[in-house]
């Protein structure tokens, strides 16, 4: 399977609409965010990356039932993204990953959809405009 076969909702925007409540609440580090509604949140998603160049893989899926913040249950998966936003400089993403939290309501349909990523806002919006940022010495973890 080629990269086509790992694209996901966070590339094309095509998710399972009868899962969410209609005015689902998407929080992220993104400066776009958060969102109100499914239909803005997808209208957003299904433009940001390239789909034939990029990709998202899910890496890992927990469930617990009372959990959440209204105790109905939560669904944490992680996952990581890497692609090419579709800007006219094209920039390609560094692979980063992330975890999204998926809050159920008492009908069990999501009402929050709830994001974290292991890279900084700053550091993702720097290294999209100067892609040869991703190898500046700021960004290391160890500067010994």
């Amino acid at each position: 399977g080629g990269v086509t076969d790992r694209r996901g909702y966070y590339i094309t925007g095509k998710l399972d609409s009868t899962i969410y409540t209609d005015d689902c609440l998407f929080k992220s580090p993104d400066p776009d965010m958060p969102v109100r509604g499914l239909r803005k949140y997808l209208s957003a998603a299904a433009q940001l990356f390239d789909q034939r160049q990029s990709c998202a893989e899910l890496l890992s899926i927990c469930s617990t039932n009372g959990g959440g913040e209204m105790g109905y249950g939560i669904v944490e998966v992680t996952w990581r993204l890497s692609g090419i936003i579709n800007l006219p400089w094209h920039p390609t993403v560094e692979p980063w990953t992330g975890s999204t939290r998926y809050h159920l309501d008492s009908d069990g349909l999501i009402y929050m959809h709830e994001e974290q990523w292991d890279i900084s806002v700053w550091r993702a919006f720097i290294c999209t405009l100067y892609p040869e940022a991703r190898e500046w010495i700021i960004w290391k973890s160890d500067n010994n």
